[in-house]
Formats: structure tokens, sequence, C-alpha cells
């Protein structure tokens, strides 16, 4: 039997996975709002930092909504612009509830060291074809933290390229100046993506914060110092979490070996992790072991070099800001599932895991293909294009031949239907008699389809044109294409109206027509 899903149980309101999390997504608007308090010194260099990567700085009255993404080329796919335009609209929503502006905090995955999966952006080109472009450094830059990973200038090419396929003129210019300009002004590939963000969602009170800033990794510090004291402690409690999960039929995200520690070391600007094994840490990049006293020493000496893993990030994040909720994809509202005792390991309060938005960008042309077809754009992937492209052939596709085998096919499948009834109680073999004439009598009919050559190749160009809109590679269209498919097009003014365009409530998918 297969094991169930946490993020559709979650927001169906299952009872079974009440004990995992801190109430369901509508509990947040019971509570009250706390007020912000983040210390003069780590405030400053958040301001700081906003300065430097040209955003505005946010008022800090409550901090209550955060979410998080590692950095990725031109910003990755669109639900990273999903979790912020639901974390700023849910900040929004909560504020004028309670009477006072909410923050909403963007937590940027800086220290990620998977860059062949931040590398890659997808643009959606004028000729209606997904184009994947690909940053490949020159320098060695395997297990670098993505805010060490440097930028070289065979990037101005990329964005010369990307600029080029997209579609669109009318804001061209200026999208594409902005995007040499703040790859210039940037130090590193996680620099470059903060500066994207802040331009993207200007004028929106939206807090960046990257975690390898000194006073920032200081709550990571105490979260790893009490790691370090009670070795293996974090990946215990989830992997308990995990097996409960699955104990009640749920796949659980994620499973740690027993030896692995929530934290990574940098090694020579290395990010690598570390076990615990016969009493020993061991950093496995430097091959070397570690007492207990001596990696509390190491902490203590060089803090910068340490970094948390998921897991204890999630903490970190929540002893800063104290947010009341963590805006998450379908993915992170399942790992989540498996952090609550561990938040009650650390004294935190878990905060309430409430899901992004799901969105489809369309445009009146493709909206008018879909209803033509009687397809919907947010269900696209889930069909393999052959199957699309059958039933869009014999829903559009006119041949009086085509139309008189129909008539005659129904009054035969009907006929087989009523015999092999008669028959099934004294011929075994004609209980899928009608099943087998049927596929036979399915496959004629397609074979008449694609007589009629111009109106298939017509129909067939109009339905890849839909499956490289919604669902590239046979994956939603926010999983694959960047913001900047559009941006070229449409201007920063786009930005605004996905915030506004979302639904924060309902937890649908949402149809944004350009």
């Amino acid at each position: 039997m297969p094991l169930k899903r946490i993020d559709t149980a979650y927001l169906d309101g299952s009872e079974e996975l009440l004990p995992f999390y801190n109430g369901f997504p509508e509990s947040l608007f019971d509570w009250e709002p706390i007020e912000a308090f983040v210390h003069p010194d780590r405030l400053a260099e958040l301001e700081a930092y906003q300065r430097r990567i040209g955003n505005d700085i946010p008022a800090m009255e409550c901090t209550e909504v955060v979410t998080g993404q590692q950095p990725a080329l031109l910003s990755g796919p669109l639900y990273t612009i999903y979790k912020i335009a639901t974390t700023i609209r849910l900040a929004e929503h909560l504020g004028s509830k309670f009477g006072s502006r909410v923050t909403p905090i963007y937590w940027m995955g800086s220290d990620d060291h998977d860059f062949e999966e931040a590398s890659t952006a997808h643009i959606l080109t004028k000729k209606h074809e997904p184009l994947a472009l690909t940053y490949k450094p020159a320098s060695d830059i395997a297990d670098m933290p993505l805010y060490r990973v440097p930028l070289e200038p065979a990037l101005h090419t990329l964005i010369d390229h990307a600029a080029d396929a997209a579609p669109g003129s009318d804001y061209r210019a200026e999208v594409q100046s902005f995007l040499h300009d703040s790859l210039d002004a940037s130090e590193s590939f996680s620099e470059w993506n903060a500066r994207i963000i802040a331009r993207l969602f200007r004028g929106m009170n939206l807090l960046i914060v990257t975690p390898e800033l000194p006073e920032v990794r200081g709550y990571s510090q105490h979260v790893i110092e009490k790691e370090i004291q009670e070795p293996l402690i974090s990946t215990r409690l989830v992997n308990e979490q995990g097996r409960r999960l699955q104990s009640l039929g749920f796949a659980p995200q994620i499973q740690k070996k027993d030896n692995e520690c929530g934290f990574f070391v940098e090694v020579a600007g290395r990010r690598s992790k570390v076990t615990y094994d016969d009493g020993l840490f061991v950093v496995h990049t430097a091959r070397s072991k570690y007492s207990q006293s001596e990696m509390l020493s190491m902490l203590q000496d060089e803090p910068l070099l340490f970094s948390p893993n998921v897991a204890l990030r999630c903490i970190a994040q929540q002893l800063l800001f104290v947010p009341r909720a963590y805006i998450g994809g379908p993915g992170e509202i399942s790992y989540w599932a498996q952090f609550k005792t561990l938040f009650e390991h650390f004294e935190v309060t878990m905060p309430t895991v409430y899901p992004r938005a799901r969105c489809v960008l369309t445009t009146t042309k493709l909206a008018q293909l879909c209803a033509k077809f009687g397809l919907e754009p947010a269900h696209l992937a889930e069909s393999a294009p052959e199957a699309l492209l059958d039933s869009a052939l014999r829903s559009a596709i006119t041949d009086p031949e085509l139309d008189r085998f129909r008539n005659r096919r129904k009054a035969i499948l009907e006929e087989l239907t009523s015999l092999s009834n008669e028959l099934t109680k004294s011929v075994a073999a004609s209980r899928d008699l009608a099943e087998r004439v049927g596929g036979l009598l399915e496959k004629f009919e397609s074979e008449l389809l694609q007589r009629n050559e111009t109106q298939a190749d017509a129909v067939r160009r109009q339905i890849t044109r839909l499956c490289n809109a919604f669902a590239p590679f046979r994956k939603p269209q926010e999983r694959v294409y960047t913001i900047f498919s559009f941006l070229f097009e449409h201007g920063w003014d786009l930005i605004p109206r996905i915030v506004r365009g979302i639904d924060i409530e309902t937890f649908g998918i949402d149809e944004i027509e350009l």
C-alpha cells in the first residue's frame, strides 16, 4: 500500500498529523502579535546589509512571517517568487488584523553547497520553447557554500542570451541593464541573488537575511554548541519523528544516517559534513577527528566556519526573529513534520507552517487554447503529451468519415458488450472481448485522426505550445521557469500584480493572466 503524502493530509486537516505541528494553517489567525526585538548590534548589521544590496530598510514592528530558499541563477524557479509573495501577503493580512506592521522575512540559504541545483535557469522563449541556461564557473567550486561561489564574465553573456531569447521588448533594456549592473556590483553568486530579490520586491517591506553575516551566525553558534554538547541529538529526534510518521502510513521526507551531525564545517572554503563515530567528531573533507572539547573550542574560535543543516537552520532563524509562521512548499510542509520534538528540545516555540501559493502564469491566447481543448493549465503536467495530443485531436478535427466511424463504433461496442454478457457464463474468453475490440477501434480512430495532416499539425503545434508553457518536461510551470521569462515583456510591475493575484487562504492553484 503506498504511503500517504504529508503535505496533502496537512492541508486536509488530518488529526493524525496535529501532534507533529503547532496547529494547522488557520490557527495562525488566532494568535496575538508579539513586538519585534532584534539586538541593536544585529539590527544594525541587518540594516547595513539591506543598504549594501539595494534593499529598502523595513520597519521592524512585529516579526511574524518568514520564508527561505537557497540562491539560484536568475532567482531560480517561479515557486521562489511565490513563496516570497505569499510571505508578503500574509504579513499584510496579519498586520491588518493586529493593527501593527508585520515584517515579512526572506532567509536566503546561502550556506547551501548544492551548486548544481542552483546553476541552471530556464527561460520560456519567444518561440514557445524551454531554454536551459547554465552557469559553469571555470574555477573549482565543488562543495563551496553559495556565498563563496565567484562571479565570472560568462554571466554577462548568459544575461544577454536570456534577454534575446525571452519574449517582449518593452522592458528588455531596463531589466537587462539592471542584471548587468547588479552582477558587476556583487561579490558572490548569493549576493547577486540577494540584489535581484531586493529589486523584484522593492517597496514591500521585505527583510532579506543571509546567514553568513557574523551577527546572524551567532544564533547558529548557540544551536550548534548545544548539538556538540549532546552529539547526534537532532539526528535522533528527526529520525524518530520520521519513523512515527511512517507507522501512521505517511512517507517521511528526511532520513539521516544515525552518525550524521546536524551541522557542517568549512575547510579551506569547502563545506564538509561532520559525523560522530566512536566518541569523536569526524570532519570528512579534512579527514580530521576532534574530541568534544576540541570541537567546542573550534566553534568558539572560528564560529563563521560552522553552519547548521536544514533542521537546525529552522531553530536558528526562530531564535533570531521568533516568527509566528514559516511559509513553505509541499516538500517543506512534509519535512517540518519531523521538527516538532527538535523545537521542544531547544525550548523554542515552533511556528505555524503555512503553505505557499501555487500559481500558473497564463495569457489570453493560452487560456483560449486551453478552453478550446477542454484543458486546465494547472493539471497539464499530470498527463503525457501524447495522451493530451490524442485527446485534442479527437475534439478538434472534423472529418465526415471520422464522424461516421464514431457513430458505428458506438453501436459495435454496445452490441459486443451485450454479446459478451450473454456468453460470459459459458465462454471465459468472452469476458474481455469488448475491451480488446474497443482497443483496436481506438487505435483505428487514432490513425484516422492522423490522416488529416494539416489539421493534425496545427493541433500538434498548439498542444506543444501549451505543454511548453504550463508543463515543461512534464513538471509544473512554477518548478521550471524563472520570473525573467516574463519580466522582459511585462517589466517590474509584474511582481506587484503577482503579489495581489495570489489567494493566501484557499490553497488552490491561482491562474494569473499576464
